[in-house]
């Protein structure tokens, strides 16, 4: 478990986990579904979109920063690469996440620019998902 110490107001530091604020982003309900399903515990604030001008809404009206955004790249009207473009021209340092079946190693190059820390392959193994989103904290 992930934690950061805070003050409590009387100039003592607690440990309290930290929540992990991601946000979801796949145009296939059974994906919004598997990730539900695995980032329900308290750990983890959710927030599932099915599209990259949905997300784009979401990271401009949040108050604060997402730690972890996980991407699919096939999309309609924006692709995961278009999204994360537009994600780190709003100068965002949020953790990318990619999960695709559509992956060539043009698009993997493309992704490499723009900082995305780690891309899976669909299916993806759930384990691994949750420790590289865990790895954002």
């Amino acid at each position: 478990m992930i934690f950061h110490s805070g003050g409590d107001g009387h100039g003592r530091c607690s440990l309290v986990p930290k929540m992990l604020r991601v946000l979801a982003v796949d145009n296939e309900a059974s994906v919004i579904t598997t990730l539900r399903f695995v980032f329900e515990s308290p750990q983890y604030q959710l927030t599932a979109v099915t599209g990259g001008e949905e997300a784009l809404v979401q990271i401009d009206q949040a108050a604060e920063p997402f730690d972890v955004i996980i991407v699919d790249q096939k999309m309609p009207n924006l692709s995961g690469t278009e999204l994360v473009a537009a994600v780190r021209a709003r100068g965002l340092r949020s953790r990318i996440i990619v999960i695709s079946a559509d992956i060539t190693d043009e698009i993997r190059q493309v992704y490499d620019g723009l900082g995305v820390q780690a891309i899976f392959a669909k299916p993806f193994d759930l384990a691994e998902l949750r420790t590289a989103v865990d790895a954002a904290g």
